[in-house]
C-alpha cells in the first residue's frame, strides 16, 4: 500500500489499541470518552485506507466502543506490517514507518498512538508556588504508555528526530506477576506547545481537555468529556469541581 499520513495514523492507532485475530481485526476505546473519536476519526480513517464501511458500536459488557473488521485481506495486510496475534509485549513500529524519511508520516503514527494509548493530564504543583498552582491542576503533561519497551524506545527516537523534548521512564509493578510499563513523558507548557504544533491530537477527549487548560489555566481531573464541553461554552463552572 502507498504510505500516506492516514495509513501511518491508522497504524499508530492499531499499535496502541488494535487486536489481530485469524479472521478479523478490532479496535476498542472507552465507551464514554472515545465515542466522538471513533465516529469522527478512527472509523473514517479505517474506511478510507481500506475501502471498507467501518462503523463503531457499543460493547456494554466491557464498557468499550469500537468495531470488528472481518476481512482476510485486511488481516493479511496487518500481518505484513509486522503485527501479530499476541502483540501486547512485543509490538513495534512497522518498518514502513521507520524507513520513511517523511516527518509528517512519523508525526501521524505518533498521533495515532497518543490518541489511543496516550494521555493529556494536568497536575497540581508542589513546593514554592502561588496559591492558584497549588490548588488547581495547571501543569501539563503528555504521556504515551506501553508494556512494550521496543515501541516506546522507537517512539522516543522519532520524537528526537522531530525535536520534541521528552523523557523515557520505566515503571515496575508492585505485583511480581505483572510486567513493567514504559512511558514517554512530555512536561511543561513550552514542551507541550512543541508537541501540539508538531504532532497534536485528533482525539476530541484530549483536545477538549487541552482547550480547557488554555482557556482557564487548569482542568479538573475528575471532569469528563461532557463536562469539559460545558466548560468551554460557559454553562458549567470548572471552579465548582474544587472544594474549598
Amino acid at each position: 500500500m502507498e504510505l500516506t499520513n492516514e495509513l501511518a495514523e491508522v497504524l499508530g492507532m492499531f499499535a496502541a489499541d488494535g487486536c489481530l485475530q485469524e479472521g478479523y481485526i478490532c479496535m476498542w476505546g472507552n465507551i464514554h470518552e472515545d465515542k466522538d473519536y471513533y465516529n469522527n476519526i478512527v472509523c473514517p480513517f479505517f474506511s478510507k485506507v481500506f475501502g471498507k464501511n467501518v462503523v463503531a458500536h457499543e460493547k456494554k459488557s466491557n464498557s468499550v466502543y469500537g468495531f470488528y473488521l472481518c476481512d482476510r485481506k485486511v488481516v493479511n495486510l496487518f500481518r505484513d506490517f509486522g503485527f501479530t496475534n499476541n502483540k501486547t509485549y512485543d509490538v513495534a513500529i512497522p518498518s514502513i514507518i521507520l524507513k520513511s524519511k517523511d516527518k509528517s508520516v512519523w508525526a501521524s503514527f505518533i498521533r495515532g498512538f497518543a490518541d489511543c494509548d496516550g494521555s493529556f493530564s494536568l497536575m497540581k504543583r508542589k513546593g514554592k508556588y502561588g496559591a492558584f498552582k497549588l490548588k488547581f491542576n495547571t501543569y501539563p503533561r503528555v504521556e504515551m504508555t506501553s508494556v512494550s519497551n521496543q515501541i516506546i524506545s522507537q517512539i522516543s527516537r522519532l520524537l528526537d528526530c522531530l525535536c520534541v523534548e521528552h523523557t523515557v521512564n520505566t515503571y515496575k509493578s508492585k505485583n511480581e506477576n505483572e510486567m513493567p510499563s514504559y512511558k514517554t513523558v512530555i512536561r511543561g507548557p513550552s514542551k507541550i506547545k512543541v508537541f501540539m504544533d508538531v504532532i497534536g491530537f485528533h482525539n476530541p477527549s484530549k483536545i477538549i481537555k487541552y482547550k480547557v487548560w488554555k482557556k482557564f489555566g487548569f482542568c479538573p481531573p475528575n471532569s469528563n468529556i461532557e463536562d469539559r464541553k460545558l466548560f468551554l461554552i460557559g454553562t458549567l463552572n470548572p471552579y465548582d469541581f474544587y472544594k474549598d
